[in-house]
């Protein structure tokens, strides 16, 4: 009775209150630390391997773009199911939450049994498209095979986060990545340097540490949301019978949002071939991933605050207070775009003990070229926070077709072209390719502000999503 009482609060209050700002800010700042503890266990986990040198670097580097690629099917059911069980909870609809939850979690196993074999097949052709050099190449193929093993439990733990927060409780995964977190610390450590009758693993050991911690987070998430003691209980006979017509409701939903992030990962994908065959490639790589690990603490609020977007987004359409669900996307967009300048001018300053902090010795070219790369990306950063808080407040309405298209334009056509151009045919080098990203991102920002004024994402029609419909 006590979490049917929470629940009929908490949706009273998120559909309610006068406050559009007090609601952001009450499901972003779980978010905001949630997302601060994943970037700072990055930042961890790659000094680790910066102590091992530059090549280990460019090899988890190396390796997270292609997991970024990966990150496509998590990405499609997860907004597919945001969407599903933020407008059943804006209906008051409890079932239907269940029912979207638990096909998610059926969803996510299909997709694993497709990647899992996959990826230990294509692991080695992919990472050579990268154009690594062979060290690189031998240490990240460890690593991606750890990964590509436990797929499982990274999709499984993502979407079980992404429930609770279309729900409206962002403080429960909170709880647990705290634990995740301190789990991955610990065992990253012990599997990278060894520790006790645990063999030093290097670069492999920090993918073996990532993986248990993902399997604690996943046990104890579908174990809270089968418990019935939080805001949403999925019933275990929603998990494990599908149920097509919500399964195909979430694919229809998810599959341009999964193809936007594809675009988004692929476009990263060739960014980091392109600075692979500059002239200073050795220094441009490891620049490129330490500036990107740099940059996603100004990322982190922009994201929090779009999962706050897409939750109250889908609730308010469900509860058909349309221009309430407008008004929520406006307040995000200025909170998120800044927080996402702020946190990206204060790398710009004090860029030089940020990116010295990452390496085992002194490297000038590798600080040259990053300072040169968190200083232009700044410079688009509050259109960036557009892009990604318009679009998931669009996608958490179940409106995904057209912010993908216009991701398709900027971040795979004008970022990849112009990045070429730059780097290699007008010989701008990595400078090339960091103003390629920035005037890209300008861009894109513009046209999702436009998609979203026109107002047409406001009016999708979801199948219904009562059991047996």
């Amino acid at each position: 009775m006590a979490s049917r009482v929470s629940y009929s609060k908490q949706r009273d209050f998120l559909l309610n209150n006068d406050n559009l700002y007090q609601n952001v800010i009450y499901l972003a700042w779980p978010v905001v630390i949630q997302s601060l503890l994943q970037v700072s266990i990055g930042t961890i986990d790659m000094k680790m391997v910066g102590s091992l040198g530059v090549d280990a670097i460019s090899a988890v580097g190396s390796g997270r773009n292609v997991v970024m690629i990966i990150m496509v099917l998590v990405i499609g059911i997860s907004t597919g199911t945001t969407a599903m069980v933020a407008r059943s909870i804006g209906k008051g609809d409890r079932e239907g939450a269940s029912i979207s939850a638990g096909q998610s979690f059926f969803l996510c196993l299909l997709a694993a049994a497709f990647m899992v074999p996959l990826g230990l097949l294509t692991n080695t052709k992919v990472l050579q498209l990268l154009g690594v050099g062979e060290n690189v190449l031998s240490l990240a193929q460890g690593y991606m095979t750890v990964f590509f093993i436990t797929i499982p439990l990274f999709l499984l733990n993502f979407i079980a986060r992404a429930i609770f927060q279309g729900a409206g409780d962002t403080k429960t995964p909170l709880l647990i990545d705290i634990l995740m977190n301190i789990v991955n610390v610990v065992f990253n450590y012990v599997f990278i340097f060894g520790f006790w009758i645990f063999p030093e693993l290097g670069v492999m050991g920090a993918a073996i540490g990532t993986a248990i911690s993902r399997f604690v987070g996943a046990s104890i998430g579908w174990g809270a949301l089968l418990s019935g003691r939080f805001v949403l209980h999925v019933n275990l006979s929603h998990m494990i019978k599908p149920k097509w017509e919500q399964s195909k409701q979430i694919i229809k939903i998810g599959i341009p949002a999964a193809l936007q992030g594809l675009t988004r990962n692929a476009s990263t994908f060739f960014i980091f071939a392109i600075l692979a065959r500059t002239m200073m490639a050795e220094a441009a790589v490891p620049a490129f991933v330490i500036g990107t690990n740099l940059n996603q603490y100004a990322l982190m609020p922009g994201l929090a605050i779009g999962t706050a977007a897409a939750t109250l987004s889908g609730m308010n359409i469900g509860a058909k207070k349309l221009e309430r669900a407008e008004k929520s996307g406006k307040v995000c967009t200025i909170l998120g775009a800044i927080l996402m300048a702020s946190f990206s001018a204060l790398a710009v300053v004090f860029s030089e003990p940020l990116i010295k902090f990452f390496l085992d010795q002194p490297n000038g070219d590798v600080l040259r070229i990053g300072k040169a790369y968190l200083f232009i990306i700044a410079l688009s950063e509050p259109f960036h926070g557009m892009t990604i808080i318009y679009s998931r407040t669009m996608q958490g309405a179940g409106y995904t077709k057209y912010p993908f298209v216009i991701t398709v334009i900027c971040w795979l056509f004008i970022k990849v072209t112009l990045s070429y151009l730059l780097a290699l045919v007008f010989n701008l080098q990595s400078t090339g390719v960091w103003i390629a990203i920035s005037v890209s991102t300008i861009i894109s920002g513009l046209m999702t502000y436009y998609l979203f004024k026109r107002g047409t994402w406001k009016y999708v029609k979801l199948e219904s999503q009562k059991q047996g419909a």
